[in-house]
């Protein structure tokens, strides 16, 4: 596969997170002049989730039956014009709408973007270009964090929307350049079934389904945390809203992009030993960074609780290239499209829809502080999931044709 499509696919999930996070790095501005309490503003990231999850299952069956890219490319274009009109809003019913237009269109691209990369590659070379993929999370989060701390403060929070959110129309049209196909279709066994079928079948994966909940318990802390630590690091450890934003920024850039990269290397000499490598380094990856989220939460000087974050980022992004992989070698290559809908469908439904509400209310109950620290329980869920994963994970790849070889 040419690196032009990789790249490209790359950019446009930077963006992708980008838009996605500005809410969170100008978390104060927003709140202020819109007079929002914490369980309004943090049900827009639910709301966001919402529309995400719902829309999903539809995109991951129609790329699945009539392909990838026209799908992805109006993805694109649609959350970039609604990210856009942001910058225009006036009251939090408006603000609700563009946010729910953004969950439509990052549907689409979150779905099909994995598995027209799996369509063009040979299984071992998936989770490394994957791990570049995935790699625009941390730095699209991260670059977030910079423009709400730089532009936000010195220009307000509508125009950083504006700044996001173009970018997207240029990648979307250049998106329907790419090849459609470099490898022949899979003849799917699932024609003429109900769709719901389908994602049954999915679900009953023995290594699949506890995948995906481990993996959406890590989803309800890396949520959480991204939606809510700014203004946490505000309140709780009183810095600005510049200061957060670079803390993270920094943060996020460096230990979520290492991280990255280092889980993609460690499982690729993991599988070669044993198929269950992947799940066996995520969970010891949460399992590891519950002290450090401990220390980030709640001690009180710089020098704990910044290391507290960095360790605990670094920890929580060695996995998404990884999963991703497992799920689309397991599905095997008739169902990836919907394997990534119904991944998307769980990780977000347990994970980040249910996480900024709840920390929100329970902000508004008590304290932020204990709000956050409700990541801590997930953390522990998650190792436990992708403990139980690890042993159907070997079988379930023979079933879908692939065992025998390294998923990374």
């Amino acid at each position: 596969m040419g690196t032009r499509a990789l790249l490209l696919l790359t950019g446009l999930n930077l963006l992708d997170y980008l838009d996605r996070y500005l809410l969170a790095a100008l978390a104060s501005l927003i709140k202020d002049e819109l007079s929002l309490s914490g369980r309004a503003y943090g049900f827009l990231g639910t709301a966001f989730f919402l529309v995400y999850l719902a829309t999903s299952p539809l995109f991951g069956w129609l790329g699945d039956r009539y392909g990838r890219l026209r799908l992805m490319a109006a993805g694109a274009a649609l959350w970039s014009v609604a990210t856009s009109l942001t910058a225009w809003v006036s009251s939090y019913p408006w603000l609700l709408l563009t946010r729910g237009l953004v969950g439509v269109g990052e549907a689409s691209f979150g779905t099909l973007a994995p598995a027209y990369l799996a369509d063009r590659l040979p299984l071992h070379r998936r989770s490394s270009a994957l791990g570049i993929f995935y790699l625009a999370i941390p730095v699209g989060a991260a670059l977030a964090y910079l423009a709400g701390g730089f532009l936000g403060s010195r220009l307000g929070w509508r125009p950083v929307f504006l700044v996001g959110g173009v970018p997207g129309l240029l990648l979307a049209w250049a998106v329907t350049r790419l090849p459609t196909a470099a490898l022949p279709p899979p003849r799917n066994p699932e024609e003429g079934t109900a769709p719901q079928a389908s994602f049954l079948a999915l679900w009953r994966i023995p290594s699949l389904r506890r995948l995906m909940l481990g993996y959406g318990m890590t989803t309800f802390t890396l949520g959480g945390l991204a939606f809510w630590m700014p203004r946490f690091l505000e309140v709780d450890k009183g810095l600005s809203l510049a200061q957060a934003n670079y803390l993270l920024f920094g943060a996020v850039t460096v230990a979520g992009g290492v991280g990255t990269v280092v889980g993609g290397y460690l499982g690729s000499r993991l599988v070669a030993r044993r198929a269950d490598g992947p799940l066996w380094l995520s969970a010891g990856g949460a399992l590891a960074a519950l002290p450090l989220g401990a220390v980030a939460i709640f001690a009180a000087t710089p020098g704990l609780y910044i290391p507290g974050i960095v360790g605990a980022v670094f920890l929580l992004f060695l996995h998404p290239g990884l999963l991703t992989a497992v799920v689309v070698s397991v599905a095997g290559p008739a169902r990836r499209a919907r394997a990534v809908a119904l991944n998307i469908i769980v990780i977000h439904l347990v994970g980040d829809v249910p996480s900024p509400f709840l920390i929100g209310l329970v902000a508004d109950l008590w304290h932020l502080t204990a709000g956050v620290a409700l990541t801590l329980a997930a953390l522990a869920a998650a190792a436990g999931f992708f403990l139980a994963a690890r042993r159907h994970v070997e079988e379930d790849l023979r079933r879908a044709g692939e065992g025998g070889a390294p998923i990374l």
